[in-house]
């Protein structure tokens, strides 16, 4: 690559050797682990309380169980769950802005989130709906390959206004395909990017989009940045990229499997 943004990536990659030479902070895959956590427990709370204990996809069965005092009691629970699950998407917009930077084949990194979005859709919709197509919400990776998509225009078009455009084309398509996080997950990524030259206003402005996307969550969201100012700018020791993409998918059929088990035990 050539022009501005061949040289931004050296100098940009060459400070981040530096600022990660010590043994301190966080790696690549180590946020990339804490993000996954996050997004477990989130699913836990939706996929295996709401949905399988207290029979969330039945609205009658679901206000029986939700009116006892157990029930009560896992509601809250599934509630925490799902908001330490909003600290997951920041971190992964965080890396997939990371991963665009320092990349070496970009089509190959479009092409595997694809794959992996389009993948794991139905078998999201059937741990969260019950059903393999439920064309109203799509699953995160979505979110994250619109993402991607943009970041690629942003850096191959030269002029301002059609950056602009690009950017607002991915908004609108996040918002006409009901992608989860929706326009605001693309303006973050979009920031996440374009501020990358400065630290701190890419803190700032992560910090605020975040909050913005988790208002009914008590902004909670913008709690991610404290692991990610963590990141040391090192991928880590081992390459664990494949298990990461296994992860979604697999752990989404886990959930339902478990979410079924326990819709049949649940004595509430």
């Amino acid at each position: 690559m050539s022009g501005r943004f061949g040289s931004y990536r050296t100098s940009y990659g060459t400070s981040y050797r530096r600022r990660g030479r010590g043994r301190g902070g966080l790696t690549g895959n180590q946020l990339k682990t804490l993000g996954g956590l996050f997004l477990l427990l989130d699913h836990i709370g939706a996929v295996v309380i709401q949905g399988g204990i207290l029979h969330g996809r039945d609205r009658e069965a679901f206000l029986a169980a939700a009116a006892t005092d157990l029930g009560q009691r896992l509601l809250t629970l599934s509630q925490i769950l799902r908001y330490c699950g909003r600290l997951a998407f920041p971190i992964f917009a965080f890396l997939l802005t990371e991963g665009f930077i320092h990349t070496s084949d970009r089509v190959r990194y479009c092409i595997r989130l694809g794959v992996l979005a389009f993948i794991s859709e139905p078998l999201f919709d059937m741990a969260v709906y019950g059903t393999f197509f439920y064309p109203d919400y799509q699953n995160t990776i979505f979110t994250l390959w619109l993402g991607l998509l943009v970041l690629t225009a942003l850096e191959y078009l030269s002029h301002p206004a059609l950056q602009f455009l690009a950017l607002l084309a991915g908004c609108a398509l996040s918002w006409i395909l009901k992608t989860d996080y929706n326009v605001l997950g693309i303006l973050l990524i979009g920031a996440l990017y374009w501020f990358r030259y400065n630290d701190t206003a890419r803190l700032v402005w992560g910090m605020i989009l975040s909050a913005l996307e988790s208002l009914s969550c008590f902004c909670i969201s913008a709690l991610a940045y404290a692991p990610i100012v963590l990141y040391n700018g090192r991928r880590g020791a081992r390459e664990w990229k494949y298990v990461y993409y296994a992860f979604y998918p697999v752990h989404l059929v886990l959930l339902y499997v478990i979410a079924g088990w326990a819709a049949q035990k649940a004595g509430i």
